[in-house]
């Protein structure tokens, strides 16, 4: 909920049955509606909540210049009118019904830099909640005429009922017949519970308190006084903020203050509830702060753990000496992550502590915590360790290690190592017997077994595994004995890329990069073909299971070593689609490429598929595959040499003729060739260029 939306529901001038549209105001019938906590009760007596804005004839709200109050009190069921409300109508009477405190307020809350400028704000800004916080203040409602107080109530007798009707005087004079009807009894308390501290912060500079009620039993309450401990010894007085009473999800109404204070001080609150128009309920327990960050305390300087013939010796420097520091907690464990348990708990001057409980060839661990007067902190002040080493003899190596394939992981399992002072095992792989092995695991300890899934595993390796055991004192065993295993994963190759083509008579020639420049554990390729394009196959399953679900049919039998392929097995005129995968040395498969689609016997002529060149003693020669176009009658060679942006025409063979030498060269120079397929009427573009020194 945003804040102009809260303050809505909070300002209950209850907007259901205030906020009402002109033509319901203006309706001929009568219409009275009773509206609940319209009228409160306050020492001062009654308050009447009349609009939510400021009523003036020169800015009607929905009709109303101005509120009229009637009044009933106990049994009577006739209505006097007692008063009329509505804005001030000059600066002066404004200022005569707003407080100094209200002044300075809208001063500051609507930037402006005199009264006769907040005025003018004013006039142009009637609504409540064009104010924010200021619009719960009674000297508010006062200044803008939005509730009336009935001051003659106070004389009336406790327990008494006392009615209201507000009615409206509009804009065209008429008086609304629709009148809203509330009440409220002479001494009626507001339902308000005792806060209770439910939490506290505490920081060098700033602390701040929470206390909590349930809303049962609290539905009035609206705002918190803050009372403050002046000095150490001094009265509580009240501060000038106001706390809200949030409303959570727990069902408890929420009250919290933060304030900056001095550092190493106590301070003392509580809090008072309080209702809308300021009547007060039972006060809180008191909240005790002191201004210290205890997550952030001394640390003990120079800790030292020194094994010694009659125990290990622990020092340190003495800490600072401050009242709320009360002592130095030590605490041991065998394990340095967890199982602490205390020692014993010194004053703040000791510096020293000698444990004589202790079993030999054992490391042990020990944290120490600076005591506060606050819950305990568990982070430890302090760390050290020590031992009685054993230095003589390491572990025996684990026998019995097997390696097992588990899902994509490698299951490890050994025998145990009954050693006293055995610390952990460490589990260390390679990729060779003979090369070094790194540790593969964190310490093992309290069982014999090892599951390494790590993502760098690879179902193209074979991985040597060994186990070591240390002891307490860091000695290490040897090596196990090792055992070889390759994980079962599967690593696709790269599908192939890249894939062009031509139709010729009776045949579609493909060709393809080379994928072994992507993974040299490519060994060939398959070719898969349909007269249907490709349509959605699963994106992880090998191309022949992609295939036989997009009905592509395999059309090689054996596997292809080359980059290029052609498809004799073709209809003139029908349109033929491909997809290549590549096979690796592990009999993997990748996915299916890319599809590429072509007809037979198409009209264009396309250049020759395969052109290399050389030098020779006559000159550089040229050879290149034979077409089978339909169509083609020969072939033109290009040729263009350094500085050349355009190729140029140096010769033509007939369509048998696959051969051409360039005898007009000069010797050294580069040049770069290329052929294409000509035709009656028709030519190709260009093979790829091949470039070639001259001798």
């Amino acid at each position: 909920m945003n804040q102009k939306n809260r303050f809505r529901l909070l300002l209950i001038f209850f907007l259901a049955g205030i906020i009402i549209s002109p033509a319901l105001l203006r309706a001929q019938q009568t219409n009275v509606q009773y509206v609940e906590d319209m009228v409160n009760w306050t020492e001062n007596g009654m308050v009447v909540f009349v609009s939510d804005a400021a009523l003036s004839p020169d800015m009607p709200q929905t009709g109303r210049v101005q509120g009229i109050i009637y009044r009933s009190v106990g049994d009577s069921t006739s209505y006097e009118e007692i008063g009329r409300l509505g804005r001030a109508e000059s600066l002066e009477e404004f200022k005569e019904r707003a407080s100094d405190d209200l002044m300075a307020a809208l001063l500051e809350s609507t930037d402006a830099e005199t009264e006769e400028e907040v005025w003018e704000f004013v006039k142009e800004h009637p609504k409540s909640d064009d104010y924010g916080f200021l619009a719960f203040d009674s000297d508010f409602w006062k200044a803008f005429g939005t509730a009336y107080f009935d001051t003659e109530s106070i004389e009336f007798p406790e327990g008494e009922t006392v009615y209201y009707q507000i009615r409206y005087l509009m804009d065209d004079g008429s008086v609304s017949d629709y009148r809203m009807v509330s009440s409220d009894v002479v001494g009626h308390q507001p339902r308000l519970l005792r806060p209770q501290v439910i939490d506290r912060m505490e920081r060098d500079s700033l602390v701040s308190g929470t206390w909590s009620s349930p809303i049962e039993g609290s539905e009035d309450a609206f705002f918190g006084y803050i009372y403050k401990q002046m000095g150490d010894d001094g009265e509580f007085e009240r501060l000038p903020e106001r706390l809200m009473a949030r409303r959570n999800e727990d069902s408890l109404l929420v009250y919290q203050w933060e304030e900056a204070v001095e550092p190493e001080r106590a301070y003392r609150y509580f809090i008072e509830p309080v209702d809308l128009v300021g009547n007060t309920g039972p006060r809180s327990d008191t909240l005790t702060v002191i201004s210290v960050d205890f997550e952030k305390l001394p640390l003990l300087g120079n800790v030292t753990a020194i094994d010694t013939t009659a125990g290990i010796h622990l020092s340190w420097e003495k800490i600072p000496q401050k009242p709320y520091l009360t002592g130095i907690e030590i605490r041991r464990s065998r394990d340095a992550r967890k199982e602490f348990i205390t020692l014993d708990t010194l004053s703040t001057q000791a510096t020293e502590y000698l444990d004589t409980q202790l079993i030999p060839n054992k490391s042990y661990y020990y944290e120490f915590r600076i005591v506060t007067m606050r819950p305990k902190n568990e982070l430890p002040s302090a760390v050290a360790s020590a031992s009685f080493k054993n230095e003589m003899m390491a572990p025996a190596p684990p026998s019995g290690l097997t390696a097992v394939r588990e899902g994509e992981g490698i299951r490890l399992d050994w025998d145990s190592v009954e050693e006293p002072d055995l610390f952990a095992y460490y589990v260390y792989r390679g990729t060779s017997r003979y090369d070094s092995l790194v540790v593969a695991s964190p310490a093992i300890k309290d069982t014999t077994t090892f599951f390494d899934d790590n993502e760098i595993l690879s179902g193209r390796t074979n991985y040597v595994y060994a186990v070591k055991a240390v002891n307490l004192s860091e000695m290490e065993s040897d090596l196990s004995e090792m055992v070889v295993i390759r994980p079962d994963r599967v690593v696709r190759p790269p599908a192939p890329t890249g894939i062009e083509g031509y139709a010729e008579q009776q045949r579609i020639r493909l060709v393809w990069r080379d994928q072994t420049s992507r993974d040299n554990a490519v060994e060939g390729y398959n070719i898969y073909r349909s007269r249907s394009p490709l349509e959605m196959t699963p994106d992880s399953a090998a191309a022949a299971d992609q295939a036989e679900q997009a009905g592509f049919e395999k059309i090689n039998e054996e596997l292809i070593t080359t980059t290029a392929f052609d498809d004799t097995s073709i209809e003139s005129g029908q349109t033929y689609y491909y997809a290549l995968s590549s096979m690796d040395a592990f009999g993997v498969e990748s996915l299916m490429s890319n599809p590429a689609g072509f007809t037979g016997s198409t009209l264009s002529l396309r250049p020759p598929s395969q052109v290399s060149v050389r030098p020779v003693s006559e000159g550089i020669e040229l050879r290149w595959n034979q077409t089978l176009q339909d169509g083609a009658t020969g072939y033109r060679i290009f040729r263009r040499s350094r500085g050349q942006s355009e190729s140029t025409a140096i010769g033509l063979n007939d369509l048998e003729e696959t051969r051409f030498l360039d005898q007009d060269i000069s010797s050294g120079e580069l040049y770069w060739y290329s052929v294409a397929v000509v035709g009656e009427e028709r030519e190709s573009f260009t093979s790829r260029e091949e470039s070639v020194r001259a001798d």
